[in-house]
């Protein structure tokens, strides 16, 4: 519950799905995606199988609320759901070959529940243990990343509804996509005071990825959710402009994430260590925002960003799994 990105890998590998047919390799969607699919149901099972002796705690423990440092990477499982039920959506017409998996709808619904219970415990983390600055990190982005990519898979999902259904997925959608980029500013706000008061002290690089992200995200969502709108055009209009300058801004907050990362690799790793699934699902997101600014404006100079950080999701993700994979076959 507290500790490390435990769907961390499920949320690179379906990023990776929905980036492989943007980038000319459609035949690796479905794969990637069930895959997903596959580490979302394993991952749970196997750590209830590994840690037996703590499920004898009791839930008083379980649900006790510490710190929000403490719990941050819980935030990956109701992300990681809502990427899979987007991708489930966009191959909805070839549901019919897996019979056995449960309908985009289901997938949205479960997807809402991790999300209001990560988002209700963050809050009441905060409300009892106030915000610690010093603690603060980049894992604090996938909170409002939860709302955004829930945004996305509602819009994904309303697509296929009509009447009432779709009215009230349009709401939800437009709910979570604005307190998602509300949200994501406060963050933003937050990292920056922690930065320029403590710079990098005790905070892991890696999770640095997500702000950029979670920015390639939140453009991404802007522009879903202003497709679903309608009959509002100075809605439309307003995410639309919204998108645009989030986009601009994950761009420009590429570059120090980038030079950054190049700089504590070659300086600093050892490449001994499991290597973490961040940079993956982050550079896929970035590419999503990428590719829905220049598909909407159009745009030739987004959509080849997009296509750039879309070939380096799949790279990463080839090298982090050839990575990872002989060291927990070695665990085992």
């Amino acid at each position: 519950m507290r500790q490390g990105l435990p769907y961390g890998a499920v949320m690179a590998t379906a990023g990776a799905s929905s980036m492989a047919g943007r980038c000319g390799l459609p035949s690796l969607v479905a794969p990637l995606l069930a895959l997903a699919v596959l580490q979302a149901v394993w991952i749970p099972v196997a750590g209830a199988l590994r840690h037996r002796a703590e499920f004898r705690c009791g839930w008083a423990s379980w649900l006790e609320i510490g710190p929000a440092s403490e719990h941050t990477g819980i935030h990956t499982v109701p992300l990681g759901m809502a990427v899979i039920t987007s991708g489930m959506s966009g191959l909805n017409s070839s549901l019919a070959a897996w019979p056995w998996l449960p309908p985009p709808f289901a997938w949205l619904v479960a997807t809402w529940l991790l999300t209001v219970a990560g988002g209700g415990r963050f809050a009441c983390s905060l409300a009892v243990h106030g915000l610690q600055l010093k603690a603060m990190d980049g894992t604090w982005f996938l909170v409002p990343a939860t709302l955004l990519g829930a945004a996305i898979a509602t819009g994904d999902v309303a697509t296929f509804m009509w009447g009432h259904a779709f009215a009230t997925l349009e709401i939800l959608a437009l709910m979570s996509v604005a307190l998602g980029w509300l949200g994501y500013c406060a963050v933003a706000v937050v990292a920056l005071a922690r930065l320029r008061r403590f710079g990098l002290e005790n905070a892991p690089l890696a999770p640095w990825w997500i702000a950029m992200g979670c920015a390639g995200l939140a453009a991404a969502a802007l522009g879903r959710v202003s497709h679903i709108v309608a009959g509002e055009v100075h809605l439309r209009t307003l995410l639309s402009e919204t998108m645009v300058a989030t986009s601009i801004f994950s761009i420009a907050l590429c570059v120090p994430v980038l030079l950054g990362s190049a700089r504590f690799l070659l300086r600093y790793c050892r490449f001994r260590n499991a290597a973490v699934w961040t940079p993956t699902f982050s550079t896929a997101v970035f590419a999503l925002g990428s590719f829905q600014v220049g598909s909407d404006l159009p745009s030739a100079f987004f959509r080849s960003i997009g296509f750039a950080a879309g070939l380096a999701t799949l790279v990463f993700w080839t090298v982090t799994a050839g990575w990872n994979l002989p060291r927990r076959m070695s665990m085992c």
